[in-house]
């Protein structure tokens, strides 16, 4: 298997070079300067992969310092998912634990979407590019616009206040007085307002989108807003003749700009896929989560909230090391060098599939650890909540039997309390 692989990295470097002059690939190499590796764990087969300017560079052999590293558990594992080119196959391999990432994750992620543009032979957009209206001009909103605009789209942009349409309008965008103004004629028309009611607000009325929408345009919604705001979209939209997706999106304002934010999908594929052009030019990923418009808006929440979480954690742990002692230099490169961890990838992994008996650290053992913390911060004067919350809830899993599993097996305590039964 190993002379294929070795086959299948080349011929993939060829993709890479070939592909370079591809406007979306083009848009993802832009002002990237990163090195990534795909190897075997054994380091019997490695391929290197250098983006600089815009060019792509590779070579034969192990790179010593990467960026991010793909190492694959064996030569035949990496050559029996290669060759599919399925994403659900990559993702059951990172899940099986046959492939590993290693460094930068955010790499990784913008390695695997530009393999995947560039396999992808046929332009997003060919022919004339659909018009595309953008509602709401936020820092996220003005964004995607100048991504629009950036890739060629005809934009018209709308804003409640009139100023923000300005530096789009010098960039090449039209501005409309309405959102029903905004709406007719465009193909396309997304919405990025801060949430429901600013949402009904354009959507609705004499003046709304619906009001200038056409029978066969879409409606990308790239606001995070409730589900029950979701599905009453859906319905407005069904009774109209037109579609909707919902595509809320990660990143920052700067990702919008550069057109690198994460699109979260649902509604029907069709219309997804004749949507893809569009919501590729602002986006690296794309995950197309199905029909259901809904589970796009709850995939949003539980990254905002594990973000939220983390965030909190951190900020938690400086304070402690300020008033403990510890060098914050310190715990800033422990933060950095910890989420890249595989270990980290492997309690994901334990914990979606609930096996608790690979045992790395013992229930019992965990909440004696978190016994210390949680005295520890007190003595600190520093209030390390999260630590209460697992030492509770570790404690109920002593209590269910549960003390000589690995110590993620406090997610039994979760799903019980969550109703969700054995």
């Amino acid at each position: 298997m190993k002379p294929m692989l070795e086959l299948l990295l080349f011929g993939l470097a060829t993709i890479l070079r070939r592909s370079s002059k591809n406007p979306l690939v083009q848009a993802k190499l832009r002002d990237r300067k990163c090195a990534v590796q795909v190897r075997t764990r054994d380091n019997s087969v490695g391929r290197s992969f250098v983006f600089c300017g815009g060019a792509v560079f590779s070579q034969r052999g192990v790179l010593a310092n990467p960026d991010v590293s793909l190492v694959w558990k064996d030569a035949a594992a990496a050559t029996c998912v290669l060759r599919s080119s399925d994403l659900d196959a990559l993702q059951k391999a990172l899940a099986d634990e046959w492939l590993s990432i290693i460094g930068n994750g955010e790499v990784a992620t913008w390695f695997g979407d530009l393999v995947r543009s560039a396999r992808n032979r046929t332009p997003a957009v060919t022919g004339a590019k659909p018009s595309v209206a953008v509602i709401g001009l936020g820092r996220m909103g003005s964004g995607i616009a100048r991504s629009l605009l950036r890739a060629g789209f005809p934009v018209t942009v709308y804003n409640r206040t009139e100023e923000k349409t300005r530096p789009l309008v010098e960039a090449g965008a039209t501005a409309a007085a309405t959102p029903a103004a905004a709406a007719r004629g465009a193909n396309f028309v997304i919405t990025s307002l801060m949430g429901d009611a600013s949402v009904f607000a354009v959507v609705e009325g004499t003046d709304g989108i619906l009001a200038g929408l056409g029978r066969d345009a879409v409606h990308i919604g790239a606001s995070t807003i409730s589900a029950d705001a979701t599905r009453r979209l859906v319905g407005l939209h069904v009774g109209h003749g037109s579609e909707y997706l919902a595509a809320p999106v990660l990143g920052r304002p700067d990702a919008a700009s550069a057109g690198e934010l994460v699109g979260l999908v649902c509604g029907k594929q069709s219309v997804f896929e004749a949507s893809r052009g569009i919501i590729q030019s602002y986006t690296r990923q794309i995950q197309y989560l199905g029909e259901d418009h809904a589970v796009a808006l709850a995939m949003k929440l539980a990254v905002n909230y594990s973000a939220a979480i983390v965030i909190d954690l951190m900020g938690q742990v400086y304070a402690f090391g300020e008033k403990s002692g510890i060098p914050l230099t310190v715990l800033h490169t422990m933060f950095r060098m910890l989420w890249a961890q595989p270990v980290l990838q492997g309690y994901a992994t334990r914990i979606w599939r609930r096996d608790f008996d690979d045992l790395g650290f013992d229930l019992r053992g965990g909440l004696k650890d978190l016994t210390l913390m949680v005295d520890a911060a007190k003595e600190m004067g520093v209030r390390w909540d999260f630590a209460e919350l697992v030492q509770r809830k570790m404690a109920r899993g002593v209590e269910m039997g549960l003390g000589q599993k690995d110590w993620s097996s406090v997610y039994e305590v979760t799903r019980a309390e969550a109703g969700l039964g054995t």
